[in-house]
């Protein structure tokens, strides 16, 4: 078996691979031609660090709905905290479509792997897969999870509008067609039905999109680990009546080769990574997805949006235009073309219409809090425009109006310039209680006191036992993970746990409190502990991952961008 890590070039496999896939009677377009690019994640543990693309998933990397993901960023809010660990929506969707084609790479090795799918005419299924995982991440709103919250009010809503951009965008479908006429209906039978074990690699405790954005986040959080693929074999297994795998008196899986339902196990050699990367996973939302500093700043996007909302303004918004209208509408009914008009560059052009104009002080400090500091907001939007590769000519009138916004706010001292340009700005405006703080009682509020400030839970466990992962032991039995004789975590205990609750001290004013009480509340609070690099013991990045730095004369390299109209 060749490992993919070690090869000089992957090109003449992967070559081979898309040649034995498209030589189908259901593809009309046969032809195979490789488009590559280089693949930082993969640099540091690769001879070669290229990601391949016949034209035809090349092509839907190019189209509208997808190149929007690279002006969308991964984390957020988190890179207010971490300037470096900037990085994009569509740079992670290549990232995971390439993981789900090593998979293919790996089984296409196996000769009865091959002729098994020949057999079953599932070549067609193949593609389809590829495609929907590149394809995964579409349906984000900028500010990703922040946004589909607040607008449709539950995590996850990014799939449910993702699927109706992958089955109903008309340059996609094209595309698909082109491809093979039927292919729009499989990519819909993929999300309407479990097929061949793919819900397994590609929506669990251990599958694609999770083995790139781990990898990946924590290179830009300079702090690099890999995870290479994991081998596995499909087993028949012996269920229950709710479709369960049976367990023998030891707790291991009882195999059953007339059964017709299938599981996929990994080799006992697997363990100890799997277990690495659970437990990674796990620091991740400690460390940068949801730590209480991070959430403390993330949490100021629905601060600011109530506070629009219920202190209604003669300064109105797209952007507040925008939020009522898709809540009243929903996923279902939501125009995507207008939908896919939305990336961190149109949200920050609106927010930094409201941080400058609104006339409401609070409202307009609000909105400061919801902008990255300078440094890391000047290096996301340097990614976004790719300000380096571009000339006057490449950028929309759009984007222009936005840089010429971004020029404006280098060179003057306005209140918001001089906010972005305070790193503590949006840390001195947060009031912090941590477990068993009381909160004192507010006299002076003309606010319900139950939305003043914001409770954050955090309960996670780093493996969920509903999504089960299979591993044999050294003797070539089958356990699911949490039961596995030879693990090293007990995975009932592993986790983290943290509560507390913030409040803004603009959305404080703003709700009637008096300086006093204010005063008051901060002398009481728990000390929110900044981690940002340059001051904090507690994180120290191995390498530099931001495009430009503030020595290199960051601001420089946007005054010097011609802005002025074609």
């Amino acid at each position: 078996m060749i490992r993919l890590e070690d090869m000089d070039t992957k090109e003449e496999l992967i070559k081979d691979f898309f040649t034995w896939l498209f030589d189908d009677i259901h593809i009309k377009d046969k032809s195979v031609s490789l488009h590559k690019e280089v693949d930082i994640s993969l640099a540091p543990y690769y001879t070669d660090p290229n990601i391949y693309f016949p034209k035809q998933i090349a092509n839907f990397f190019e189209t509208r709905a997808m190149k929007r993901l690279g002006r969308i960023s991964q984390l957020a809010l988190a890179n207010d905290i971490y300037p470096n660990i900037y990085h994009n929506r569509l740079e992670h969707s290549k990232g995971v479509y390439y993981r789900k084609l090593e998979e293919f790479l790996y089984n296409y090795q196996n000769l009865e792997w091959r002729k098994k799918i020949e057999k079953n005419n599932q070549k067609i299924y193949l593609l389809a897969d590829l495609i929907k995982m590149a394809g995964h991440d579409i349906g984000h709103l900028p500010l990703s999870h922040l946004m589909e919250i607040e607008i449709f009010s539950y995590r996850g809503a990014h799939e449910d509008i993702g699927k109706r951009i992958m089955l109903e965008d008309q340059e996609i479908q094209t595309l698909l067609q082109k491809i093979s006429p039927e292919l729009p209906d499989v990519l819909r039978s993929l999300y309407e039905n479990h097929i061949m074990n793919f819900r397994e690699h590609d929506e669990s405790s251990y599958d694609v999109d999770r083995l790139d954005y781990i990898t990946r986040d924590f290179l830009y959080f300079g702090s690099p680990s890999y995870f290479p693929y994991t081998r596995y074999e499909t087993i028949p297994v012996e269920v229950d009546s709710s479709g369960k795998p049976k367990e023998q008196e030891d707790n291991s899986i009882r195999v059953c080769d007339k059964s017709s339902y299938y599981i996929d196990v990994y080799d006992e050699t697997s363990l100890e990574e799997i277990e690495d990367f659970l437990r990674l996973r796990l620091k991740g939302y400690e460390k940068i997805y949801s730590a209480p500093l991070v959430a403390a700043h993330e949490m100021t996007v629905s601060t600011f949006f109530h506070a629009l909302k219920t202190h209604q303004s003669e300064c109105s918004s797209n952007l507040q235009n925008l939020v009522t209208r898709f809540r009243r509408q929903g996923i279902n009914n939501i125009n995507l073309d207008e939908f896919l008009n939305w990336d961190d560059i149109t949200l920050y052009s609106e927010i930094l219409n409201i941080a400058e104009m609104h006339n409401d002080k609070n409202i307009r400090d609000l909105a400061a809090m919801t902008i990255p500091s300078m440094e890391a907001f000047l290096n996301l939007i340097y990614s976004h425009l790719q300000v380096n590769s571009k000339s006057n000519e490449k950028y929309t009138t759009t984007d222009l109006d936005f840089l010429r916004k971004i020029k404006h706010l280098i060179k003057s001292n306005s209140e918001l310039s001089l906010a972005l340009r305070d790193p503590s700005y949006t840390d001195n405006n947060i009031i912090l209680f941590n477990n068993g703080i009381q909160i004192p009682k507010l006299k002076s509020s003309t606010c319900n006191s139950d939305n003043i400030f914001h409770s954050y839970q955090l309960h996670k466990k780093a493996y969920n036992q509903n999504e089960p992962i299979y591993i044999r032991d050294s003797t070539g039995k089958i356990f699911e993970l949490s039961k596995h004789p030879q693990r090293k975590y007990n995975f009932n205990d592993l986790s983290i746990n943290f509560e507390c609750c913030f409040g803004y001290i603009p959305y404080l004013r703003l709700c009637g409190i008096s300086e006093g009480e204010i005063e008051n509340l901060r002398k009481s609070s728990t000390k929110l502990i900044t981690c940002h690099p340059d001051n904090s013991a507690t994180y120290k990045s191995q390498i530099n991952m931001q495009p430009l730095k503030v020595g290199n004369n960051i601001e420089h390299n946007f005054l010097k961008i011609n802005t002025e109209e074609r």
